[in-house]
């Protein structure tokens, strides 16, 4: 009995003296207005690419397979509207950007496909092609350079 009187005496003198600590084991809650003033999350950092060997100059081309299923060396489905390439000397799952020589238009695209050596030094997808303004011409001297992703 005692001691539920000397409780009470505490609780009455804290709620006279204005005390407004939050209760042993519970956290503060946090109000709508103070979670709308915090400041955003930053985004993740945008990785960095890197050239990971030398320029090849040569000339491409692009390519549309016939009509049915066509499988990559890769063993993927070719798709017109994705940003890939076909090359005689890089290996499946390079990411190389090709870079037009007589403009600035390059565009960064996949290796999944292998063509036999030639006159050429990439086959570009419908869609990479016409990101470099390839398609009407059919070829056009490009620079082929080998990229990575930069380790931070």
């Amino acid at each position: 009995m005692i001691q539920y009187r000397f409780m009470l005496i505490l609780a009455v003198a804290g709620v006279v003296s204005g005390c407004t600590a939050a209760p042993m084991g519970k956290a503060p809650v946090a109000t709508a207005a103070a979670l709308s003033q915090a400041a955003p999350a930053a985004p993740p950092p945008t990785p960095q690419i890197i050239a990971s060997g030398p320029s090849v100059v040569g000339l491409a081309s692009w390519y549309r397979p016939g009509p049915g299923l066509h499988r990559t060396c890769s063993g993927q489905s070719f798709k017109n509207g994705v940003l890939s390439a076909a090359s005689p000397v890089l290996p499946v799952g390079t990411k190389v950007r090709i870079s037009r020589l007589n403009d600035d238009r390059s565009v960064v695209v996949l290796v999944n496909d292998c063509m036999p050596h030639g006159h050429r030094i990439i086959d570009l997808s419908e869609a990479a092609a016409s990101e470099i303004g390839l398609v009407s011409s059919g070829v056009a001297m490009v620079s082929v350079t080998p990229l990575v992703v930069a380790e931070k």
